[in-house]
């Protein structure tokens, strides 16, 4: 019985270590939109064992002034965003507190920005799953 059971433990750990994909990146591209914006990347990954090549997209949330212009993208992250300028070059973070959703259910975290003096005020926006459609150009 104790053989059998090791024997299982033994298949049943070589079957998970086989499942595990190890991508290796390729490269990265940056992607722009007809304002010359930087509104994201798009990473180049291989699974080299399996012969597999795929791309991982990540598009940035447009951060807009006071005045409904674009000054900034967020880019999110484990923990929270990181801020960049239309540049792509990066001017802040974002940290997500859980410990005040208890009493703000509605708080976005602790945001600190540097960015220069003649720069407009950030305010919060939304990228849709249409919006993405729309620069990715898919149809369905």
């Amino acid at each position: 019985m104790k053989l059998l059971k090791t024997i299982i433990l033994g298949l049943a750990l070589a079957a998970g270590g086989c499942s595990m994909m190890q991508f290796k990146p390729l490269g990265t591209e940056t992607l722009k939109n007809s304002e010359g914006h930087v509104i994201g990347y798009r990473e180049r990954l291989c699974d080299c064992a399996a012969g597999e090549e795929l791309d991982r997209v990540v598009l940035y949330t447009p951060r807009f002034s006071e005045r409904g212009r674009v000054v900034a993208y967020e880019e999110r992250v484990k923990g929270g965003a990181v801020l960049r300028d239309v540049n792509g070059k990066r001017i802040g973070n974002r940290w997500v507190d859980l410990r005040s959703r208890g009493s703000n259910a509605h708080n976005g975290g602790l945001t600190i920005v540097f960015v220069p003096r003649e720069s407009e005020r950030l305010v919060l926006a939304q990228v849709t799953i249409e919006d993405i459609k729309q620069h990715l150009r898919l149809t369905h």
